[in-house]
């Protein structure tokens, strides 16, 4: 019998209901899912936890996503961990191809299904070999 390893994601969000709605639906899908509300929290549990993804808000009070991406990119620790940008903003084409050049596998809008939600973070695991 093979044992796979569960996946780990670290959700990046100051939202409490957005937190424990979508972080239930990828517990749902057997993803071990660790928390933080801002990005400071998230960025100091990236460095101790290693989490196989980050799922990261793009707007939160204090530091932003972008901020904290480009902050984790440059860090041993953190660099090789692929980041999903989680926003209720509308990202032009262009800019999506900016922000995965530079930092994130992908953009999710938070107005997404939960189960379209769970497919976008399932392919990005898959494109990972995880």
């Amino acid at each position: 019998m093979t044992h796979q390893r569960k996946i780990h994601i670290l959700l990046i969000d100051d939202d409490e209901d957005f937190r424990r709605l979508f972080g239930a639906k990828l517990a749902e899908h057997a993803y071990e899912v660790l928390y933080a509300t801002n990005a400071e929290n998230g960025r100091e549990m990236a460095r101790n936890y290693k989490p196989d993804l980050i799922l990261l808000d793009v707007r939160m009070p204090g530091t932003d996503g972008f901020t904290i991406a480009r902050a984790m990119r440059q860090e041993d620790a953190t660099k090789n961990i692929p980041i999903v940008f989680l926003t209720n903003e509308d990202f032009s084409l262009e800019a999506k191809q900016w922000v995965k050049e530079l930092y994130v596998k992908d953009v999710i809008h938070k107005s997404i299904d939960l189960n379209e939600f769970v497919e976008h973070v399932s392919a990005v695991v898959r494109a990972m070999g995880k």
